[in-house]
Protein backbone atom coordinates (compact mmCIF):
# COMPACT_ATOMS: atom_id res chain seq x y z
CA UNK A 1 0.00 0.00 0.00
CA UNK A 2 1.01 3.81 -0.72
CA UNK A 3 0.25 6.79 1.03
CA UNK A 4 0.42 9.75 -0.99
CA UNK A 5 1.52 13.07 1.22
CA UNK A 6 -0.89 15.69 -0.19
CA UNK A 7 0.16 19.17 -0.76
CA UNK A 8 -3.70 20.26 0.64
CA UNK A 9 -3.69 18.04 3.52
CA UNK A 10 -5.33 19.89 7.41
CA UNK A 11 -3.14 19.71 10.23
CA UNK A 12 -5.04 20.81 13.48
CA UNK A 13 21.08 16.56 20.29
CA UNK A 14 22.88 17.25 17.93
CA UNK A 15 23.76 20.92 18.43
CA UNK A 16 20.94 21.25 20.85
CA UNK A 17 19.84 17.70 22.18
CA UNK A 18 17.13 19.21 24.61
CA UNK A 19 16.34 16.60 27.13
CA UNK A 20 12.43 15.24 25.54
CA UNK A 21 9.49 14.44 27.70
CA UNK A 22 10.00 10.52 26.76
CA UNK A 23 6.74 10.00 28.09
CA UNK A 24 5.31 11.96 25.24
CA UNK A 25 7.36 10.68 22.75
CA UNK A 26 6.82 6.35 23.97
CA UNK A 27 4.42 5.84 21.37
CA UNK A 28 6.21 6.50 18.85
CA UNK A 29 9.25 3.80 19.65
CA UNK A 30 6.48 1.47 17.96
CA UNK A 31 6.49 0.01 14.94
CA UNK A 32 4.70 -2.56 12.78
CA UNK A 33 7.24 -4.78 10.94
CA UNK A 34 4.34 -6.90 9.13
CA UNK A 35 3.37 -3.92 7.50
CA UNK A 36 3.82 -3.11 3.06
CA UNK A 37 2.58 0.65 3.50
CA UNK A 38 5.26 3.00 2.07
CA UNK A 39 5.01 6.47 1.51
CA UNK A 40 5.29 8.36 -2.17
CA UNK A 41 7.55 11.14 -1.48
CA UNK A 42 7.51 12.42 -5.21
CA UNK A 43 5.90 16.01 -3.90
CA UNK A 44 8.79 16.22 -1.59
CA UNK A 45 11.14 15.52 -4.08
CA UNK A 46 10.39 18.20 -6.37
CA UNK A 47 10.12 20.80 -3.37
CA UNK A 48 13.51 19.74 -2.55
CA UNK A 49 14.74 19.32 -5.89
CA UNK A 50 13.73 23.32 -6.50
CA UNK A 51 15.33 24.73 -2.75
CA UNK A 52 18.11 22.81 -2.07
CA UNK A 53 21.37 23.20 -4.72
CA UNK A 54 24.20 21.18 -5.13
CA UNK A 55 27.64 22.75 -4.61
CA UNK A 56 30.79 20.55 -4.90
CA UNK A 57 30.46 17.79 -2.22
CA UNK A 58 27.72 19.65 -0.18
CA UNK A 59 24.64 21.27 -0.81
CA UNK A 60 23.18 25.07 -0.23
CA UNK A 61 19.87 26.46 0.43
CA UNK A 62 17.73 28.87 -1.36
CA UNK A 63 16.35 30.71 1.72
CA UNK A 64 15.56 33.73 -0.01
CA UNK A 65 13.07 31.50 -2.41
CA UNK A 66 11.63 29.66 0.63
CA UNK A 67 10.30 33.15 2.26
CA UNK A 68 6.77 33.80 1.13
CA UNK A 69 4.94 31.20 -1.42
CA UNK A 70 8.09 28.96 -0.63
CA UNK A 71 7.22 28.63 3.40
CA UNK A 72 3.43 28.53 2.78
CA UNK A 73 4.03 25.12 0.65
CA UNK A 74 6.35 23.51 3.08
CA UNK A 75 4.18 24.23 5.42
CA UNK A 76 1.42 22.39 3.63
CA UNK A 77 3.85 19.86 3.00
CA UNK A 78 4.14 19.62 6.81
CA UNK A 79 0.68 19.17 7.77
CA UNK A 80 0.58 16.07 5.29
CA UNK A 81 2.80 14.15 7.14
CA UNK A 82 0.33 15.28 10.28
CA UNK A 83 -2.21 13.04 8.23
CA UNK A 84 0.03 9.78 8.92
CA UNK A 85 0.70 7.66 11.32
CA UNK A 86 4.17 6.56 11.88
CA UNK A 87 3.23 3.56 14.05
CA UNK A 88 1.33 1.82 11.32
CA UNK A 89 4.64 1.91 9.02
CA UNK A 90 7.37 -0.70 9.16
CA UNK A 91 11.05 0.54 11.41
CA UNK A 92 12.78 1.69 7.92
CA UNK A 93 9.99 4.11 6.72
CA UNK A 94 9.22 5.47 9.48
CA UNK A 95 12.99 6.36 9.68
CA UNK A 96 12.23 7.74 6.48
CA UNK A 97 9.11 9.35 7.41
CA UNK A 98 11.09 11.82 10.39
CA UNK A 99 13.79 12.36 8.46
CA UNK A 100 11.87 13.84 6.03
CA UNK A 101 9.56 15.47 8.16
CA UNK A 102 12.46 16.88 9.91
CA UNK A 103 13.97 18.15 6.66
CA UNK A 104 11.09 20.02 6.02
CA UNK A 105 10.68 21.41 9.71
CA UNK A 106 14.42 22.48 9.45
CA UNK A 107 13.96 24.32 6.17
CA UNK A 108 11.31 26.09 7.16
CA UNK A 109 12.66 27.64 10.39
CA UNK A 110 16.35 28.17 9.07
CA UNK A 111 14.33 30.49 6.35
CA UNK A 112 12.11 32.25 8.96
CA UNK A 113 15.47 33.04 10.68
CA UNK A 114 17.24 33.97 7.47
CA UNK A 115 19.00 36.20 6.98
CA UNK A 116 19.29 38.14 10.70
CA UNK A 117 20.03 34.99 12.56
CA UNK A 118 23.74 33.92 13.09
CA UNK A 119 24.21 30.51 12.86
CA UNK A 120 25.74 30.31 16.86
CA UNK A 121 22.62 31.62 18.33
CA UNK A 122 20.31 30.02 15.89
CA UNK A 123 21.67 26.95 16.90
CA UNK A 124 22.13 27.43 20.32
CA UNK A 125 21.19 24.62 22.58
CA UNK A 126 17.34 24.57 23.85
CA UNK A 127 17.29 27.20 21.06
CA UNK A 128 13.38 28.14 19.69
CA UNK A 129 14.59 26.91 16.17
CA UNK A 130 14.88 23.26 18.50
CA UNK A 131 12.26 23.33 20.51
CA UNK A 132 9.27 25.02 18.72
CA UNK A 133 6.64 22.86 18.11
CA UNK A 134 6.16 22.86 14.39
CA UNK A 135 3.85 19.61 13.39
CA UNK A 136 1.29 17.40 15.26
CA UNK A 137 1.72 13.83 14.47
CA UNK A 138 -0.83 11.24 15.93
CA UNK A 139 -2.14 14.21 18.78
CA UNK A 140 1.50 15.17 19.85
CA UNK A 141 2.82 18.48 19.09
CA UNK A 142 6.53 17.44 18.19
CA UNK A 143 9.44 19.94 17.15
CA UNK A 144 12.62 19.06 15.45
CA UNK A 145 14.52 18.48 19.40
CA UNK A 146 11.68 15.58 19.40
CA UNK A 147 12.29 13.86 16.30
CA UNK A 148 15.95 14.14 17.13
CA UNK A 149 15.13 12.21 20.28
CA UNK A 150 12.86 9.48 18.42
CA UNK A 151 15.49 9.21 15.19
CA UNK A 152 18.56 8.77 17.93
CA UNK A 153 16.56 5.85 19.44
CA UNK A 154 17.51 3.94 16.38
CA UNK A 155 21.56 5.17 16.62
CA UNK A 156 22.07 1.83 18.77
CA UNK A 157 21.48 -0.35 15.60
CA UNK A 158 22.87 2.15 13.07
CA UNK A 159 25.00 5.01 14.37
CA UNK A 160 25.02 6.54 10.97
CA UNK A 161 21.33 8.20 11.61
CA UNK A 162 23.04 10.79 13.10
CA UNK A 163 24.52 12.11 9.24
CA UNK A 164 20.69 11.86 8.41
CA UNK A 165 20.23 14.69 11.14
CA UNK A 166 21.09 17.61 9.00
CA UNK A 167 21.55 21.46 10.34
CA UNK A 168 21.46 24.60 7.85
CA UNK A 169 25.21 25.07 8.11
CA UNK A 170 27.81 23.95 5.97
CA UNK A 171 29.84 22.00 8.88
CA UNK A 172 26.78 19.67 8.92
CA UNK A 173 26.02 16.67 6.61
CA UNK A 174 24.57 17.77 3.05
CA UNK A 175 21.07 18.50 3.23
CA UNK A 176 19.34 15.69 1.24
CA UNK A 177 18.02 16.77 -2.72
CA UNK A 178 15.54 13.87 -2.62
CA UNK A 179 13.71 12.33 -0.10
CA UNK A 180 14.36 9.13 1.85
CA UNK A 181 13.13 6.45 1.24
CA UNK A 182 12.58 3.07 3.23
CA UNK A 183 13.65 0.83 1.54
CA UNK A 184 16.90 2.52 0.94
CA UNK A 185 17.27 4.93 4.09
CA UNK A 186 20.05 2.71 5.67
CA UNK A 187 22.28 2.68 2.65
CA UNK A 188 21.82 6.28 1.80
CA UNK A 189 22.52 7.37 5.54
CA UNK A 190 25.44 5.09 5.28
CA UNK A 191 26.44 7.36 2.07
CA UNK A 192 25.96 10.50 3.63
CA UNK A 193 28.49 9.36 6.38
CA UNK A 194 30.99 8.60 3.88
CA UNK A 195 30.37 11.56 2.21
CA UNK A 196 30.40 13.91 5.33
CA UNK A 197 33.68 12.61 6.68
CA UNK A 198 35.56 12.79 2.91
CA UNK A 199 34.37 15.76 2.28
CA UNK A 200 37.46 18.25 1.42
CA UNK A 201 38.89 19.88 4.88
CA UNK A 202 36.17 18.26 6.80
CA UNK A 203 38.37 16.44 9.02
CA UNK A 204 42.09 17.77 9.43
CA UNK A 205 44.68 15.64 10.70
CA UNK A 206 47.63 17.34 12.36
CA UNK A 207 50.27 15.30 13.85
CA UNK A 208 48.16 13.08 16.40
CA UNK A 209 45.19 15.60 16.49
CA UNK A 210 42.29 15.32 14.05
CA UNK A 211 40.26 18.54 13.94
CA UNK A 212 36.17 17.57 12.94
CA UNK A 213 33.14 19.41 12.57
CA UNK A 214 31.75 20.90 15.64
CA UNK A 215 29.00 18.75 14.54
CA UNK A 216 30.87 15.19 15.25
CA UNK A 217 31.53 16.37 18.48
CA UNK A 218 27.75 17.17 19.64
CA UNK A 219 27.35 13.67 18.06
CA UNK A 220 30.29 11.93 19.75
CA UNK A 221 28.08 10.42 22.59
CA UNK A 222 26.30 8.28 19.83
CA UNK A 223 29.29 7.72 17.81
CA UNK A 224 31.40 5.69 20.25
CA UNK A 225 31.41 7.61 23.45
CA UNK A 226 35.18 8.71 23.71
CA UNK A 227 37.53 10.29 21.73
CA UNK A 228 39.16 6.93 20.62
CA UNK A 229 35.65 5.53 19.40
CA UNK A 230 34.76 8.25 17.32
CA UNK A 231 38.20 8.06 15.89
CA UNK A 232 37.65 4.67 15.32
CA UNK A 233 34.12 5.77 13.49
CA UNK A 234 36.08 8.22 10.94
CA UNK A 235 38.53 5.88 10.05
CA UNK A 236 36.22 3.59 9.12
CA UNK A 237 34.34 5.99 6.80
CA UNK A 238 37.38 7.77 5.40
CA UNK A 239 38.75 7.06 1.86
CA UNK A 240 42.25 5.51 1.59
CA UNK A 241 44.06 8.96 1.42
CA UNK A 242 42.48 10.03 4.40
CA UNK A 243 42.46 7.21 6.88
CA UNK A 244 46.49 7.21 6.43
CA UNK A 245 46.25 10.98 7.73
CA UNK A 246 44.80 9.82 10.35
CA UNK A 247 46.83 6.68 11.55
CA UNK A 248 48.79 8.04 14.44
CA UNK A 249 45.64 10.57 15.44
CA UNK A 250 45.02 9.84 19.26
CA UNK A 251 42.71 13.37 19.82
CA UNK A 252 40.02 15.37 18.26
CA UNK A 253 39.39 18.88 18.54
CA UNK A 254 36.36 20.40 17.52
CA UNK A 255 36.61 23.16 14.41
CA UNK A 256 34.00 25.57 16.11
CA UNK A 257 33.01 27.36 12.33
CA UNK A 258 29.22 27.94 11.56
CA UNK A 259 28.31 28.81 8.23
CA UNK A 260 24.97 29.27 7.13
CA UNK A 261 24.48 27.45 4.08
CA UNK A 262 22.81 29.52 1.90
CA UNK A 263 22.52 29.92 -2.29
CA UNK A 264 23.53 33.25 -3.25
CA UNK A 265 22.20 33.67 -6.75
CA UNK A 266 24.56 34.67 -9.30
CA UNK A 267 23.94 36.56 -12.53
CA UNK A 268 25.54 36.03 -15.60
CA UNK A 269 26.47 39.70 -15.61
CA UNK A 270 29.02 38.61 -12.44
CA UNK A 271 31.35 36.74 -14.10
CA UNK A 272 34.98 37.54 -14.83
CA UNK A 273 36.20 37.78 -17.93
CA UNK A 274 38.15 34.77 -17.25
CA UNK A 275 35.40 32.32 -15.87
CA UNK A 276 34.48 31.76 -12.52
CA UNK A 277 32.40 34.22 -10.43
CA UNK A 278 33.59 38.28 -8.78
CA UNK A 279 32.86 38.86 -5.29
CA UNK A 280 33.07 36.83 -2.52
CA UNK A 281 28.89 35.83 -1.99
CA UNK A 282 28.08 33.09 0.02
CA UNK A 283 27.49 30.69 -2.83
CA UNK A 284 31.49 29.39 -3.00
CA UNK A 285 32.14 25.69 -2.03
CA UNK A 286 32.09 24.49 1.89
CA UNK A 287 33.38 26.57 4.79
CA UNK A 288 37.23 24.45 5.11
CA UNK A 289 37.22 23.12 1.48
Amino acid sequence: MTTLLALGALATTSFAEVVADQARLARFETSNPQSNQTIEYKVIDSALDSLVISSGSTTEVRYDAIKGDGERILTQLVSGFATVDPTTLNADEQLAYWLNLRALLVLRSAAQAFPAAKPDTLLAPGSTFFTTKGVRVAGVDLSIADIDAIVLKRAAANPNVVYGLVLPVRESPAFPRKAYRGATVNASLDAAARAFINRSGAVKADADTAKVPQFLISHRDRLGGDDTALLAHIRGLAAPKLGERLIIAKRLSADPRLNLNVFADRSFADRVPNGGFSGGGGGGSAAGS
